[in-house]
Parts: C-alpha cells; sequence; structure tokens
C-alpha cells in the first residue's frame, strides 16, 4: 500500500500567548510522537474482493431486511440482484418499478439515468457519502444511480438501495446502455 500522511494540530494551552520562548511548542509534540507514529503508520486492511460474477450466490448479508424490496436490474444477457431501503425515496422508485432507462457514465465513478419524474425526499438527510454498490438518487438532477467509484459527500444523494453482487459488470459498460428494473418478489 502507499504511504498515508497523518496530520496533528497541536492548539496552545487557554490563556497562552504566542512566544518564541514558549516550550509548549516542543513538548506536546515530543510527547505524543510515539503514539503519533504508531497509529500513523498502520494501513488500513484491503476491503475483500467481491463476487466476479452476476451469477455469484447470495451470502447470508445479501438477504433483505424487513422493508427492504429485492429487485433485479437488467442489462443485455446480465441480470443482477438489489435491495431497495425502507425510506421515502425507495418506496417512490419501487411504485414506478418496472422502468426500463437508459444510463451513462459521469465521471467515471458512476452511472446515471434520468427518472420520468422526481422522487419523494420527505425524512431523508440533506446529503449522503454512498458507498461502492449503492443505488442512489441525485435530487437536484432527477437521476438514478448506480455507484461503481467514491464519489464522496454530495448535498442531494440519497441512498436508496445497494447491490448484491459486484459492479464490475457495470463499470465495464463503456457507451450508454439499457437496464431494466423490476421487483423480484413483494417487500418484506
Amino acid at each position: 500500500m502507499g504511504p498515508y500522511l497523518c496530520y496533528m494540530i497541536i492548539p496552545r494551552p487557554l490563556g497562552t500567548r504566542r512566544s518564541h520562548r514558549s516550550t509548549w511548542k516542543l513538548t506536546l509534540p515530543l510527547t505524543l510522537a510515539p503514539t503519533m507514529a504508531a497509529a500513523c503508520s498502520s494501513e488500513p486492511t484491503a476491503p475483500s474482493p467481491a463476487g466476479t460474477q452476476a451469477t455469484t450466490s447470495p451470502g447470508p448479508s445479501t438477504e433483505p431486511l424487513p422493508g427492504e424490496t429485492p429487485i433485479k436490474v437488467t442489462f443485455g444477457d446480465t441480470v443482477l440482484t438489489a435491495r431497495l431501503a425502507d425510506n421515502a425515496t425507495a418506496r417512490d422508485l419501487a411504485a414506478q418499478l418496472p422502468l426500463t432507462l437508459t444510463f451513462k457514465d459521469f465521471n467515471k465513478v458512476e452511472k446515471i439515468a434520468k427518472l420520468p419524474r422526481p422522487l419523494s425526499m420527505q425524512d431523508v438527510p440533506e446529503g449522503d457519502d454512498p458507498d461502492i454498490s449503492d443505488i442512489g438518487y441525485y435530487q437536484p438532477s432527477g437521476d438514478l444511480v448506480f455507484y461503481y467509484g467514491d464519489v464522496g459527500y454530495w448535498n442531494g444523494i440519497v441512498r436508496i438501495g445497494r447491490f448484491d453482487n459486484t459492479m464490475k459488470l457495470i463499470e465495464q459498460q463503456d457507451h450508454d446502455f439499457l437496464v431494466t428494473i423490476e421487483r423480484m418478489g413483494r417487500a418484506l
């Protein structure tokens, strides 16, 4: 793994003034240096690789939770499974299914498609930082989003579901592609 940088901000004690004679600037950093060096040298563990085929059998974590809606996402000969979350935005999307949408790549981190109508934003956070494999709704543009890369936090993003399979097959779509999204069964 590559090098990791660690930054430490050390405030002055309350009631002190900046002075060239102050030893505070040296004492605290020297005291904390061994602890910070140990903490900063740790490398994060690599995520375990997801299945490589759309036909990967789902594990126990892919079972829908109460309130989630299992869906299938079909493009070409590929069928992926996913779950819509138990929130107003996801339920609004589920009410529109089945849908056939044209997805396109956006910034090499997500695939987006314009929905026929806006989704509910009732009781959802102002924004979010979706994970890879999440399904989202981007309210400012009215797009349904499949995340295959890290986009960071943006106002207007609502996480509405998650794929059960790898995102490689979606990521590999170079051009605009048709996707059909439909319920697999009723919500639990």
